[in-house]
């Protein structure tokens, strides 16, 4: 999508999607850490996709100290 106001594009990003596809795909999806890790493996990475303000860095840490597992993050934005 275009925009001449960046700030907007997002916005208008997400009424778009609204619209045609349906509202579950602009809400947020919340899972437990929990069943997250259950549905992993040692060879398939597991990617967060964040929104502003969202971190669940203290989560996965918890869950890695409660599993003894060491964990490695690494940001791939602008955090």
């Amino acid at each position: 999508m275009r925009s001449l106001r960046e700030d907007r594009t997002l916005i208008a990003s997400q009424l778009f999607i609204s619209m045609t596809l349906g509202k579950r795909f602009t809400e947020p999806i919340s899972y437990p850490i929990d069943s997250i890790w259950q549905e992993s493996s040692r060879i398939d990475p597991v990617l967060f996709l964040l929104s502003a303000g969202a971190d669940p860095t203290s989560s996965i840490d918890e869950l890695a100290k409660k599993k003894r597992k060491q964990t490695e993050k690494v940001s791939m934005g602008e955090g």
